[in-house]
């Protein structure tokens, strides 16, 4: 799938977030699958085609949702790790902070936790682009791979960071299309 952003409509728009707010409403209430555009469209006071002025389809809303959460959640708990405390202290900080950030955006980490298996990979594999059978541990082992790398790797210059982006996503699309039926049910 291609970048999942809204379209851009110049300056940002009071009517963007009163989407995001009353689809992470539906969203949590009835579920993805079950809240259509047009339901969105009609909580909303709109027409079905208004909201592809701000968004170019249902999955592109859903990934804002995801990605808006995910963003402010790093903005707000990452920085705990960078503050000097030992690791305990480190841990509470960083535990109170999630509880709180959790709680304060509930409709938001709900969607997130519940509705994420309809972004890609997920899709992917309903499609047949992707054939891995545990997509937890596909997204895990992904998020293991790319997150590790700043343990290692040190980047010369922007050519550097471009070699190993592309490595990574071509490791990436090769992991997503499948490593032999390998799950957690049976890796015990």
């Amino acid at each position: 799938m291609e970048k999942v952003e809204p379209v851009s409509t110049g300056a940002p728009s009071l009517r963007v977030d009163q989407v995001l707010e009353t689809a992470t409403r539906l969203f949590t209430e009835r579920g993805y699958d079950a809240a259509s555009i047009r339901d969105l469209a009609a909580a909303l006071a709109m027409r079905p085609s208004s909201l592809y002025h701000h968004f170019q389809g249902k999955q592109h809303i859903l990934f804002a949702i995801c990605f808006g959460m995910q963003t402010d959640f790093n903005a707000a708990v990452m920085p705990l790790f960078h503050q000097g405390k030992g690791p305990v202290e480190t841990i509470q900080d960083v535990i109170r902070d999630h509880i709180r950030f959790s709680l304060a955006r509930r409709g938001e980490v709900l969607v997130n936790t519940r509705e994420r298996r309809s972004l890609p990979p997920q899709q992917g594999r309903r499609q047949g682009l992707f054939a891995v059978d545990d997509p937890k541990l596909a997204a895990m082992a992904v998020f293991d791979m790319v997150n590790g790398m700043f343990q290692w790797f040190q980047a010369r210059d922007q050519a550097d960071i471009e070699r190993i982006a592309g490595t990574y996503v071509d490791a990436t699309v090769a992991l997503l299309r499948g490593w032999g039926g390998y799950t957690l049910t049976n890796a015990r």
